[in-house]
Formats: structure tokens, C-alpha cells, sequence
């Protein structure tokens, strides 16, 4: 059925032909001026009417009664041609046909003169399937073609064509058809074939065709073959095996809004219905590709015309303009992330539950706790510390510090989160001290002994440090904190710190260099003031 339908409506001239209206009218203009080029190029997606629209154009100029490059349809040469037994009108499957010997056999039989039409048209479909000899044997024919000869080439691969072909013929770029151009033709044929449909499951089909009318006619056949005229949006969606666009549009919205609820809601009630989730996931993501696009730029719509309708559009752009381009990336990244996981986690849906609370809530670096920002009610859970009887008892800060802290908090919490790297933390390292000794002059110094970034995974970095002792106190929730925040601030990133020792990093600790040499009294002083300033201590006698 699928088969038939788009074999029975294929377009018969140009006036039929819908979209690819700038070829259409350029090929029109060339058959009245009488300017028909002996050789043709057209390179597009699938289903999106090359090869239709070669074979309108070998009737037209071979019709004997068109008028403004419209064929008659009641000719001779109409009627062989429409019945497919004309033997001027050659279709090569280059796919099959890929040697040199096919070529050449060409080649022996171009000059002979058409046996019934004005002219002898050679269409090529998938023309980069040729061999390179092929390819050699098919250039020498194109460069001294005889008068009564036209080839048509089609390829869906163009950049498999070499240049010395594309160089020798007229090239037209199929564009993948609009959402409104494939409705258009659906809905002349669901009309034709007494089919009751409605805009919505048009538009449904359309949009899973990506672009192609093949593929949407073969689409619309399935539908039909269910011999019911009245076709529903359910049984479009049990066919397609797809969820409404309106699903996505819907959870993308709930999400700007911060409303995790209804967006976990509406994911479990997706899967009940028995959708496959991985599929809507795509749908998603595609969605919130295109929002984000519309932030950048309302003109980058271009990019996707043939996935929306105007209207769609619209409502696109208005959403995307309310919403924080950070927002939509965040969320496009995560549901990246999720997508991935669906198919090996044990609740399919976990995955993007997860997604959907990550791109609602607001997570501080240094906790797992979080603040929750939901429009739907007044809920706001703020960040609280978590101690254990094990953690040490946290360095004490003077008024100045927490008055610093507590005027720096806001700034830290909105930061953005993303990814960073080795090198920009290596890069940054010395800046990092120094904010940091502005902060806190103790952590300062454990980070100035031979303290190193040695790793960054996403937005954590970790920190090797020579001593256990050290380590505990940069473990200490107060203390990784302030490190987390001075660190983030310079990076302009949320980050989170991981705490080593060299042991566990397997990085070796080098001896001092003159060990036989007795200690020098300065060198004593220096490494016991240090230790006071980062123990807190004093000397009490000596």
C-alpha cells in the first residue's frame, strides 16, 4: 500500500510539483528559453523529488504540445513516456551498475539517435555509487555529449562525486521540503483516496518524515492500511510509535518553569501510556536544540523549517525568549546525558527524572543538599552543613572573613555550572593562591605546600596534598567550602574539589636534598611557623 501511494500521486509536470519551487521555476524558464543544458546535477536528501523531477523534466522536452513548460499529458510522446515504454527515457541504477564495463557500454550506445522522442535522456540515480574507472569512463561522454542527449545525474551523496563531473553540469541542491509542503500533498491525497484525517495527525507524519515526501507518503500508506477513513491522532501515535511534538513542547515548558513536578508527572504518565521513552527523549531533545537556536538567533529557524509549522514557530520563539539561554543548555545537556542510560537503567524513567530535578533545582558545589525554585508553590529548601562526629572541628574565621563570606555567599550560589580542564586550572593556579591567601591564610598554606591539581573530571578538580592531616582539613565541610567558592569565583564555574594525598595519587614525595646535612636553625623556624599557622597554634615554652 505504502508503495503504491507514492507511485500513484507522483507529480506528472511541473505545475503539480510540490516545494523545490527554485528549481521548478529555473528548469521552467530554461525549457521556454529553450536553454535546456545537456547535463544536470541534483543532489538533495531522500524522498525529497530528484528523480521525480527528472523524469518530468525528460516528458517536457520531449512533449509536443507543452506550454509554458508544462507537458500535455495527451501526446504521443506523453503517453509511451507515462506508460514507461518509451526506449529514449533510460533510468541506471548506479547502485547495480557500478563498473566500467557499464559505462563504456553507455558510452557505445549514447550515439545512437533516439528512436521515437526529440531527445535521449540518461537518468542516473545514485550516481556516487560509481567506480572511479566508472567515473573516468562516464567524464569523457559528458565533455563532448551529442546534441540529442541529456543526462541527469542524482546523487544523495554529494561530496562522493568528483569534481570533474560536478564541474560539467548544472547543479540544483534539493532542500529537504517544509512541514506546510508535506501536509499540503497529504491532505490532497487523503482527499483523493476518501480519507478523513485531521491537521494534527497530518502533522505528525510530516514531522516524522524528516523532511521527505517519499517517506512521508510511505508513512501515510501505513496509516491507511489499517482500511479505516477516519484516522485518529491515537492511531497515528500507535503506528509511528512516537509521542505528540505537544509532549515535548509541554515538559520543555515545565522545566523552565522550574515546575519538576509536573514534569515528572507528565514523564510517568508518557510511559504508562506504553510510549518508548527513548524516542520521546530524541523528540526532547531535538525540542530544546531548537529552542536553544531561536535564543541565539530567531533566524537560525531556517535550520529546522521542516520540522515546525509557522504557528509552532511562534510559540517557540516566545518560549525561548522568556527562558535563560544557561537554562536550556543545562537542560539540553543533562537530558543528553540521560538519554544514554535509559536503556540499561532499571526504571527507564529514573534517568530522566534525575535530568528533570538537576535542570530544576539549584545544587551547591560542596553538598548534596539543594535549593529548590518551583513556581508552583513556596517550598525553599536552603543549603545546610552536614557534620559527622568523625569531622575535625573547622578553622575558626574572624568577623571580617565571615562578613566576607556571607556577602560573597549569592555571588557563589549563582554561578553557572560547566566543565573545565587541566590546563585552564594549572593556568589559573598561581591567581587561585593568591585569592585564596586573601581569603584564608592557613588554607593558603596547605595549598602552597606542594599541593597540586592533578586531575579535572566535568567540574571537579583533584587536589594532591603530601600529608593525611592535610588532607582532613581540607575535607572539612567549612574549609572545602571556602576553597570550593574562592576557586569557582576565579573560574567563573560552580566546582567541586577532591582531596588526595600523593600516596593515593601515586605520585612520589622526593627526599630533601641534603638529608646528612644537620638542620639549620632558620630552616627550623620556618617550618615551625608554618605549622602554627596552620595548626592554629602557639609556642607555649621551648
Amino acid at each position: 500500500m505504502s508503495a503504491t501511494l507514492y507511485r500513484k500521486y507522483r507529480p506528472k509536470n511541473f505545475s503539480e510539483v510540490i516545494g523545490q519551487k527554485h528549481i521548478v521555476q529555473t528548469l521552467s524558464n530554461a525549457i521556454k528559453n529553450n536553454h535546456v543544458a545537456q547535463a544536470y546535477l541534483f543532489t538533495g536528501s531522500r524522498g525529497t523529488g530528484k528523480t521525480s523531477i527528472a523524469r518530468i523534466l525528460a516528458k517536457t522536452v520531449n512533449c509536443l504540445d507543452q506550454k509554458e513548460a508544462i507537458s500535455c499529458e495527451k501526446c504521443a510522446h506523453c503517453q509511451v513516456i507515462n506508460d514507461n515504454r518509451s526506449l529514449d527515457i533510460i533510468e541506471i541504477d548506479a547502485a547495480s551498475n557500478t563498473g566500467v564495463d557499464n559505462m563504456r557500454e553507455l558510452r557505445e550506445t549514447v550515439n545512437l539517435p533516439a528512436t521515437q522522442l526529440k531527445y535521449k535522456v540518461y537518468i542516473i540515480d545514485e550516481v556516487h555509487m560509481l567506480s572511479t574507472g566508472a567515473f573516468n569512463a562516464l567524464l569523457k561522454t559528458l565533455e563532448e555529449p551529442p546534441k540529442h542527449v541529456i543526462f541527469i545525474l542524482a546523487t544523495t551523496e554529494i561530496h562522493k562525486v568528483p569534481a570533474t563531473i560536478i564541474s560539467r553540469c548544472q547543479k540544483f541542491d534539493f532542500a529537504k521540503l517544509p512541514l506546510e509542503n508535506i501536509i499540503e500533498k497529504l491532505s490532497l491525497i487523503a482527499k483523493q483516496e476518501g480519507i478523513t484525517v485531521d491537521a494534527e495527525s497530518l502533522e505528525m507524519i510530516a514531522i516524522a518524515a524528516e523532511g521527505g515526501m517519499r517517506d512521508a507518503e510511505s508513512l501515510f500508506g501505513q496509516v491507511i492500511s489499517l482500511e479505516d477513513k477516519n484516522i485518529t491522532v491515537k492511531e497515528v501515535e500507535e503506528i509511528l510509535g512516537t509521542t505528540d511534538r505537544k509532549f515535548s513542547a509541554e515538559i520543555a515548558s515545565l522545566i523552565m518553569q522550574k515546575d519538576a513536578t509536573g514534569a515528572i508527572v507528565k514523564i510517568n504518565s508518557i510511559l504508562t501510556d506504553g510510549y518508548d521513552l527513548q524516542i520521546f527523549t530524541k523528540s526532547l531533545i531535538n525540542y530544546l536544540r531548537q529552542l536553544m537556536l531561536l535564543k541565539i538567533n530567531p533566524a537560525l529557524k531556517t535550520s529546522f523549517v521542516y520540522e515546525s509549522t509557522e504557528e509552532q514557530l511562534k510559540e517557540m520563539t516566545t518560549q525561548a525568549q522568556a527562558a535563560e539561554l544557561t537554562e536550556i543548555i543545562l537542560a539540553l545537556n543533562l537530558f543528553l546525558e540521560a538519554q544514554g542510560k535509559i536503556a540499561s537503567a532499571a526504571l527507564p524513567q529514573l534517568p530522566l527524572e534525575i535530568a528533570i530535578i538537576r535542570a530544576t533545582h539549584t545544587f551547591p558545589a560542596n553538598s548534596t543538599e539543594y535549593t529548590q525554585q518551583e513556581t508552583t508553590n513556596d517550598i525553599c529548601l536552603a543549603p545546610r552543613a552536614v557534620s559527622s562526629p568523625s569531622t575535625p572541628e573547622p578553622i575558626a574565621a574572624s568577623p571580617e572573613a565571615l562578613a566576607q563570606m556571607q556577602e560573597d555567599e549569592p555571588v557563589i550560589k549563582n554561578l553557572p555550572e560547566g566543565d573545565t580542564d587541566l590546563y585552564t586550572i594549572r593556568n589559573n593556579w598561581r591567581n587561585l593562591l593568591e585569592a585564596l591567601k586573601r581569603d584564608n591564610q592557613s588554607l593558603a598554606t596547605i595549598f602552597s605546600s606542594n599541593c597540586q591539581a592533578i586531575a579535572v573530571t566535568g567540574n571537579e578538580i583533584a587536589v594532591s596534598t603530601p600529608y593525611d592531616f592535610y588532607k582532613e582539613k581540607l575535607n572539612d565541610h567549612s574549609n572545602k567550602l571556602t576553597v570550593e567558592g574562592v576557586f569557582g569565583k576565579i573560574l567563573g564555574l560552580q566546582v567541586r574539589l577532591k582531596i588526595v594525598t600523593h600516596k593515593e595519587a601515586g605520585i612520589a614525595i622526593e627526599p630533601p636534598r641534603n638529608e646528612a646535612k644537620e638542620d639549620v636553625p632558620g630552616e627550623q623556624d620556618s617550618l615551625m611557623n608554618s605549622a602554627m599557622e596552620i595548626m592554629g597554634g602557639t609556642v607555649v615554652s621551648e
